[in-house]
């Protein structure tokens, strides 16, 4: 796909133009002429550099009050938001032209993807199977690298569809003058809002974050993608037409179900979240329910309705008289207009009985059992309307239970998540309370697994005679009872999976399942067979526990009675795989290395114990923490490893970017489900012939990386008083980003005290974006000898193309001279020398060898269209970071200075605005 960056310009400025008219009425010339000043400097000095003029730059901007600042970074944040939303309709336009070209499609699309199995050679009836296996779920967590408000994202959403206007009608035309007008509007409405939150969001304002994606953007691009590989289907696979296609995709959430290191998520929370969830998309359903009674106004008297409506309004006798009370004979010739208004009754008393947890006893008489008793109308009004007008029995009516299938009544099945030592502790507490058991912290290992498998195996729910348990404890078997009852009420599919993170032993399955036992969640039946209601699902995280899965694994399966638990869950065993702490622990290569050798090592096992497994890949948005495309990621994994189905974590600002908007979200589900598609068929994931002496020379890079990065990382004294004091971390732990805190133990951070979120998001601010390209450079020099078969490797080899793209964007991102500015932050100056002539080789060795492995003198210089949105962008985020280099120095004096002042505003407040704003700049920063 090509890009004309010259109509994207054009189409940027005039966006821009209208924030300056919006800031020169809201805020005076003087703002506009200060913003223009380091507009025009910085964007001078990238083309003809001048270190004179760049101090007088900085110097400008150490000169202006904190109000002003708030206002020049608030111009750039909303010219970054103006900015993405016209490259991103620019791409939509251009998915469009392409679609309406029928014999041409983007890479990815469910065209060209069923064409390339075409000439694959994948039969009709090969195709159904791989269909038939499909499962892709996207799971949002509440991960926020940016602070936008949803008041800024209904905003954004309004101004997508005003631009979209503008883009394609004639400028002479009053139509286009109107859009002028409102996307004007909306822009000053952008300005004279707050673009940030100004208090800290509690896990209630990110559940509702989570949600609004499915309001909107979601509830419309399920039904579009289904119907977009049924029509890709029906052209390409004709012998398919009728095939019915199944629900494959479904959606996950974290947002209210993630405890690991988030005092604030409880069991009420979870709650709170679940009935938020069945909320939303019950609602949702009334509105689809209400257009199809516009819609379907067939009437008896001129056509023929199938008996089986008038049969189903007549079951419902007593909701038919109360729906109709006021006029019995109200749609008495629309039979579909009569049972959709009892349908919508039904599911307006199915949303009353679950809000009021099943105390509205009127509501639970008229409520739906399940979905499936909604699908089951719906199906029967499909199949009459389809005998007379196929037309509305293939629209809004199949979209309607094609979302049902996806969405039931829970909208995205809640996963719960906590740390291993947590449960460890809390079986800990319950063993001591037990008279009749054992000191659990002194067991080793294997006396672990035999007691807790002991108990497990008696029958009965376990019974506590002690009102002396720890809050820790009482806290995790009320979650359980929460899981047990809002399971109940509001539907099997629910909650998702639970996952123990850092998980490094089998025993810490076995205390998850015990904890169930409390709550009924897993029982055991008179034959001995241990069922559970959720799967248990491992985290590996750290390199080390990675490199013991092979050891981890088989300990668990090699009980007889974990074995017998996988029968009840389709013989299937989830595992999910951290990016984010494998690539902090010991690097970008070695995490990609590990990730990618465990994957063999789980497909092993699984073969050998005769199991199916489900990947839980916990991606983040930027490189270091397993980003870039889903698509290419998926389709890369290694050959054998994917069985159908894959989780995938949608995190931080990726969640903006990606489902903003229908049509993008449509594009982005398109591109993970045709991902997975190829990644399941062996057609596709074909292994090359010379796939061991690739591994094996991938293997010696991943050894030399981590050593580079651990000898920055680990054995280099003070490195992270450098980090604290560099980049923006201390600050982003007191800032309004996110309710979860940034550090698992305060103090000085360590690599094991913080976490892989800030720890990323703070070297990307500060432009070294080092976790993403670290101890590459070194790793590439130190195989030189051998890049001929690098280069041979990138070609053939999609794991090693795909790692080697993510990489070369992500370090086209860092800045070496904005991270010098940074580092003189660092009050230490020999350890400021220290570390960055460390960074600068690095930055150099990788600079080199990727240019040399590439074949190309420039970055990106095989990526043109990425290239050029990366160039635009640098000289509008260089007067940010050197803005946020000023506020930091502001901040940081103002804690031990008291008189100091540089306005009426508070520091506090532009910052958190520079983060937002860079943020937005840099894209997939966290």
């Amino acid at each position: 796909m090509t890009i004309n960056n010259d109509v994207l310009r054009e189409r940027i400025s005039l966006l821009g133009s209208f924030l300056g008219d919006a800031i020169s009425r809201q805020t005076g010339e003087e703002t506009l002429n200060t913003i223009e000043t380091l507009r025009k400097g910085f964007i001078q000095q990238r083309r003809a550099p001048n270190e004179a003029n760049k101090q007088q730059l900085i110097d400008f901007i150490a000169s202006l009050d904190n109000q002003t600042l708030k206002n020049v970074i608030r111009s750039f944040s909303i010219y970054f938001f103006l900015a993405n939303l016209s490259e991103e309709n620019y791409l939509r336009e251009q998915r469009h032209a392409l679609r309406m070209q029928s014999e041409q499609s983007w890479e990815g699309s469910f065209r060209r993807t069923l064409l390339e199995c075409r000439e694959r050679n994948i039969e009709p009836t090969q195709m159904q199977e791989l269909i038939e296996q499909l499962k892709f779920i996207p799971v949002f967590t509440a991960h926020p690298t940016e602070a936008r408000r949803r008041t800024t994202m209904n905003l954004l959403q309004s101004l997508f569809t005003h631009s979209d206007a503008l883009n394609n009608l004639a400028e002479d035309s009053f139509a286009y003058e109107q859009a002028k007008e409102k996307t004007a509007q909306t822009i000053d409405l952008l300005w004279s809002s707050d673009e940030v939150r100004t208090r800290k969001p509690l896990v209630y304002d990110e559940i509702n974050n989570g949600l609004h994606y499915f309001n909107a953007s979601l509830f419309n691009a399920i039904p579009k993608v289904y119907r977009n590989i049924k029509d890709a289907i029906i052209d390409i696979y004709p012998e398919l037409t009728d095939y019915p296609l199944p629900a494959f995709m479904s959606f996950g959430s974290w947002i209210g179900g993630d405890r690991d290191g988030n005092p604030f998520v409880t069991h009420d929370t979870t709650e709170m979240a679940v009935l938020m969830h069945a909320d939303t998309v019950l609602r949702h359903y009334q509105v689809l329910l209400k257009k199809l009674r516009r819609e379907l106004i067939h009437s008896d008297t001129i056509i023929k309705i199938a008996p089986n409506v008038y049969t189903r309004i007549k079951e419902y006798t007593t909701l038919n008289q109360k729906v109709f009370y006021y006029n019995p004979d109200d749609y008495n010739n629309e039979p579909y207009r009569r049972l959709l208004s009892i349908i919508l009754a039904k599911v307006k008393a199915t949303n009353r009985h679950i809000q009021s947890k099943g105390t509205d006893l009127d509501a639970a008489h008229d409520a739906y059992a399940n979905p499936q008793e909604l699908l089951e109308d719906l199906r029967i009004i499909r199949k009459s309307v389809n005998t007379h007008d196929k037309a509305h029995s293939d629209g809004l009516l199949l979209d309607t239970i094609r979302l049902v299938k996806t969405c039931g009544f829970h909208l995205a099945a809640l996963d719960i998540r906590q740390e291993s030592s947590y449960h460890s502790e809390v079986i800990a507490d319950i063993f001591a309370n037990a008279s009749n058991l054992p000191d659990y912290q002194t067991l080793g290992e294997t006396e672990r697994q035999e007691w807790l498998t002991r108990l497990l195996e008696k029958p009965g729910t376990p019974l506590i005679y002690t009102d002396n348990l720890s809050d820790k404890t009482r806290e995790q078997l009320a979650l359980m009872n929460s899981v047990a009852t809002l399971r109940k009420l509001v539907g099997q599919d629910t909650f998702g999976s639970y996952v123990i993170s850092m998980t490094n032993n089998a025993s810490q399955l076995l205390e998850v399942l015990l904890l169930m036992r409390f709550a009924g969640l897993c029982t055991v039946n008179d034959e001995g067979q241990l069922s559970a209601d959720l799967p248990v699902a491992p985290l590996f995280e750290t390199i080390e526990d990675l490199k013991n899965i092979d050891k981890i694994l088989p300990a668990v399966l090699d009980n007889p009675l974990y074995r017998g638990l996988l029968q009840h869950l389709d013989n299937t065993q989830e595992i999910m795989l951290g990016y984010s702490d494998s690539s902090k622990d010991g690097g970008i290569i070695t995490s990609a290395w590990q990730l990618y050798s465990a994957q063999q090592t789980i497909n092993r096992i699984a073969e050998e114990y005769g199991i199916k497994t489900r990947l839980f890949h916990g991606r983040g948005g930027s490189v270091s923490r397993g980003g870039g495309s889903t698509h290419n990621a998926i389709a890369a994994q290694p050959a054998g490893t994917l069985h159908g189905e894959i989780k995938v974590t949608e995190q931080g600002e990726v969640l903006y970017a990606k489902y903003a908007n229908t049509d993008t979200a449509v594009f982005e589900l398109t591109m993970g489900i045709t991902g997975t598609l190829k990644a399941c068929s062996t057609r596709f994931v074909v292994q090359p012939p010379e796939l061991p002496t690739y591994e094996a020379l991938f293997a010696r890079l991943a050894d030399a990386g981590e050593q580079s990065y651990r000898t920055l990382t680990d054995h280099t004294e003070g490195f992270y008083q450098f980090y604290s004091q560099v980049t923006p971390v201390q600050e982003i732990s007191l800032l309004n980003i996110g309710s979860r805190p940034a550090h698992r133990n305060k103090g000085l951070p360590s690599k094991t005290t913080l976490r892989a979120i800030p720890w990323v998001f703070g070297w990307s601010l500060a432009r070294f974006t080092l976790p993403a390209w670290y101890g590459v450079g070194s790793a590439l020099h130190s195989v030189k000898e051998d890049e001929a078969l690098m280069r041979e490797m990138n070609s053939c080899w999609p794991f090693f193309n795909v790692f080697i793209s993510n990489i070369e964007m992500a370090f086209t991102k860092s800045e070496m001279s904005i991270a010098q500015a940074y580092s003189q932050l660092c009050d230490n100056a020999r350890l400021r020398e220290q570390i960055m002539k460390a960074v600068i080789d690095e930055h150099h060795l990788t600079f080199s060898g990727l240019n040399s492995l590439l074949n190309q003198t420039s970055l990106l210089a095989h990526q043109q269209n990425l290239a050029a949105s990366l160039q635009w962008r640098d000289a509008y985020l260089d007067p940010m970071n050197y803005i946020q280099i000023e506020l930091l120095k502001r901040a940081r004096q103002k804690e031990t200075i008291d008189d100091v002042s540089h306005g009426d505003l508070d520091v506090e407040d532009p910052l958190i605005r520079s983060i937002n704003a860079l943020a937005a700049g840099l894209r997939n920063t966290g």
